[in-house]
């Protein structure tokens, strides 16, 4: 049985740290409302970049997105921006896997193409393309989620909210 926790943050806190996130100075109240910032949707010249980050902050404008835990894992579907794709189970992932060793940089290496490659594959473009819209045009993250799927958050959230996620675990079974 899961068990699931409402995380109680306040919205006056101001997401900082770790890397350098949220430089601007929004309150964790305003990016609960609008997840993708201003700044970064000015500079979204992808169209498809750009629709996914106005769904995401659409989804989230008028209660805001809620952080909780399942499991003591951090859930991050309510900022999931764009696809989700289902991340292979243990025995998948070893097949996958095939030869190579098993460690953090090859199990990534594998669930970030699934995204990426979701994404090219339902808009038309390159891996490459779909790598770039990731990171450079929606300065997001891909995240394993406790929810068993892939999908892209917002940097600011990803590197704020400290978690273990599907590496890990895969790492320890």
């Amino acid at each position: 049985m899961e068990r699931k926790e409402l995380c109680i943050i306040s919205d006056s806190d101001i997401p900082a740290g770790s890397g350098g996130i949220n430089g601007e100075g929004y309150t964790y109240g305003q990016l609960r409302h609008q997840p993708i910032i201003t700044e970064i949707l000015q500079r979204i010249t992808h169209p498809i970049a750009r629709q996914m980050a106005e769904e995401c902050n659409e989804r989230n404008s008028r209660d805001g997105f809620t952080m909780y835990k399942v499991d003591g894992e951090y859930c991050f579907e309510g900022l999931r921006v764009g696809p989700k794709v289902k991340i292979p189970g243990k025995d998948e992932l070893l097949a996958l896997l095939g030869n190579q060793p098993i460690n953090a940089a090859t199990i990534r290496n594998i669930t970030y193409t699934l995204i990426r490659e979701e994404l090219a594959r339902l808009y038309g473009t390159s891996v490459q393309e779909a790598a770039d819209i990731i990171g450079n045009q929606l300065d997001c993250a891909p995240h394993e989620d406790i929810s068993g799927y892939i999908f892209m958050v917002p940097n600011w959230a990803h590197k704020w909210f400290r978690h273990n996620g599907y590496v890990s675990r895969m790492l320890k079974q």
